[in-house]
């Protein structure tokens, strides 16, 4: 049975979307683990490190081998990381070859490379949602550019404004975190190839053309140098979406007071039995809005985690490297339902 919001049959598509889930599901992040391994082959192979015919069955296993997910699950909790169980699968399936997967990585180098190719499929569904969402906002700045309202400070009435004018403010916003987002992708898209210390001892003096090999292979940027413990990157990805909800979630507080029975100034979209009450048959509540709300408070506690987890020990973290494992999935499915519920709204 499920025992959050985001696996509940009930609750996950209001506080998240199919599409995002896809992205972090079990089965994609195997596949990015997967996909890692088998790059790192590829580019080992093109160094002459490892036989082109052995990097060419590592390649084919990858993407043929059917995990046996019960016993992955059983030896990540004994092991408590699941990429040697995972290498344990793929060297079985690659046969001769298998004694080359993995050859000169470590456990993290496979994991934050496959967290950065989620961030990748991730943070492009949201600059795509937020575009969308753009265009919405500058329509509906020109069509009520001349529809005066009251304009409010401190709650109170002060100058006219027009709803166009409003439209507009909020627009600003979502036009800025396109922006962030294209100037981020180079800083969080970077591939992680660096042995277990972050010295690339491992390899030798060939060690930065296979990093660099193997980011090519999976279309991402090389590192100046590891970034097993500067973790900044993966904390500007979720502040980002804690910006970006943080805007939505003023946006909503805007409509749910626009839309108090008290005010009447506008009101959410109406779809048959959306927002009703179970005992007051009046009642249109902005649903959309208040998930939204929910959202950016939610998003906000995970920017905070990630500005914790920053704090690494030394040279490989201890606890603040598992917390990404919590906060990267929930605050992106956390925002791609507050655009989700902004689009409708």
């Amino acid at each position: 049975m499920a025992s959050t919001v985001f696996d509940s049959s009930l609750f996950r598509d209001m506080f998240g979307t199919a599409e995002m889930r896809d992205v972090f599901s079990d089965e994609a992040l195997v596949g990015r683990y997967l996909e890692a391994e088998a790059a790192l082959a590829r580019a080992q192979a093109r160094m002459g490190v490892v036989p082109t015919d052995a990097a060419k069955a590592i390649d084919a296993a990858s993407r043929a081998v059917k995990i046996d997910y019960d016993r992955l699950r059983r030896e990540t909790e004994n092991v408590g990381y699941p990429i040697l169980p995972l290498v344990h699968q793929l060297s079985e399936a690659a046969g001769d070859a298998g004694r080359y997967v993995h050859w000169g990585a470590t456990t993290q180098d496979i994991m934050d490379t496959a967290n950065v190719l989620q961030l990748r499929a991730a943070l492009g569904i949201v600059a795509r949602d937020l575009r969308d969402l753009r265009g919405i906002l500058a329509a509906m700045a020109r069509k009520y550019r001349d529809t005066p309202m009251a304009g409010r400070t401190h709650l109170q009435q002060a100058l006219p404004v027009t709803f166009g004018y409003k439209a507009a403010v909020w627009l600003s916003s979502i036009d800025r975190h396109i922006e962030r987002i294209d100037q981020a992708l180079p800083r969080i898209l970077v591939g992680e190839f660096s042995g277990a210390a972050g010295t690339l001892a491992s390899i030798g003096s060939g060690g930065l053309e296979m990093q660099k090999l193997f980011c090519e292979e999976l279309g991402l940027h090389q590192p100046t140098i590891t970034w097993h413990v500067a973790r900044d990157g993966i904390a500007e990805a979720v502040t980002l979406l804690g910006l970006i909800t943080g805007t939505l979630g003023k946006i909503a507080s805007d409509v749910m007071m626009m839309s108090a029975t008290e005010f009447g100034e506008v009101s959410e979209p109406f779809a048959p039995g959306r927002g009703a009450s179970s005992t007051m048959p009046q009642k249109r509540n902005p649903i959309s809005s208040e998930l939204m709300l929910a959202a950016a408070k939610a998003v906000r506690q995970h920017v905070a985690a990630r500005l914790d987890g920053m704090i690494h020990g030394f040279e490989r973290a201890t606890g603040p490297w598992h917390l990404e494992w919590v906060s990267l999935p929930e605050s992106f499915l956390l925002t791609a339902s507050s655009l989700a519920n902004a689009k409708f709204m």
